[in-house]
């Protein structure tokens, strides 16, 4: 399906083939909004059907990334052994971590130059204080904890985030390409928290499944008025795309505050909720 087809359908939908009262720059910012809230919709009952898995497939992506060694705790016993990784470009939420060390020594049966590998939880800022002062859940190589951070070192101004080139057009404004994922304004950063050091290995890669940021969605007069079209070929599959059209008709029924939206909303629900979803009892 491409965005042609999308905007042609969503007339068909609100009965405004022949007269579309939508304007083409109201169209591409909510159908881009729409795509974002079907991912985080779907995203927040992943994995817990198959239907759930397929939806998103094509957003799903894997990564291997080489972590650095963060400089930005000093002699903190506990971080002094914490690892920075710069995320994709196009990262929207991640699925899960594995980290994977390299040997310097012999270590338990292990040879040097061998790996070994293992999961790594996630942590969440308010269960970092009770990591520290519970013994079974401090950090060490064994169980090695990601956390999304962003650690600013600015003595000035403590919040700002580092500047890095942005491409601006001439109205001054992000130029943003059809087909390109704009996921983040800079890098997105993750910490891998493994405890104390150890001489016997080092931290050498670590293996991520994340979700993509969707693509840019556009679309341009001169590719309506076009007998052929030759407008942008969405990634979704078709099924996907009929979905992502049921949801953008509410948005547009919503805002002109057309009185079909009430039974719109029960006669197109066809993917039922998380709370639907639950077996009864």
């Amino acid at each position: 399906m491409t965005s042609r087809q999308l905007f042609e359908y969503a007339l068909i939908e609100l009965n405004k083939v022949q007269a579309p009262s939508l304007l083409l720059d109201d169209y591409l910012y909510f159908i881009n909004k729409t795509v974002t809230q079907f991912i985080n919709k779907i995203y927040n009952s992943y994995e817990e059907r198959q239907q759930e898995t397929d939806n998103l497939r094509v957003f799903k992506a894997s990564a291997i990334l080489t972590p650095v060694v963060s400089n930005n705790y000093g002699s903190n016993s506990m971080l002094s052994n914490t690892y920075e990784i710069s995320l994709p470009d196009d990262y929207l939420h991640i699925l899960n971590c594995v980290v994977e060390y390299t040997l310097l020594k012999n270590f338990n049966c292990k040879i040097i130059g061998e790996t070994m590998s293992f999961g790594a939880k996630r942590l969440t800022a308010d269960a970092w204080p009770q990591v520290l002062s519970n013994y079974y859940f401090k950090p060490n190589y064994k169980r090695p904890y990601y956390y999304l951070n962003n650690v600013t070192i600015n003595p000035v101004y403590p919040t700002t985030d580092n500047v890095e080139d942005i491409t601006f057009g001439n109205s001054g404004n992000i130029t943003r390409v059809p087909g390109v994922r704009y996921g983040n304004k800079s890098k997105v950063k993750m910490e891998i928290r493994n405890g104390k050091s150890n001489p016997s290995f080092v931290l050498s890669r670590v293996y991520i499944d994340y979700l993509r940021a969707p693509q840019f969605i556009h679309l341009s007069q001169e590719e309506i008025d076009e007998v052929e079209d030759n407008s942008q070929v969405l990634e979704f599959p078709d099924y996907i795309c009929q979905e992502i059209v049921n949801e953008l008709v509410k948005f547009l029924m919503e805002n002109t505050s057309d009185p079909r939206l009430q039974s719109h909303i029960p006669v197109n629900q066809s993917i039922s909720s998380s709370a639907q979803s639950q077996p009864k009892r």
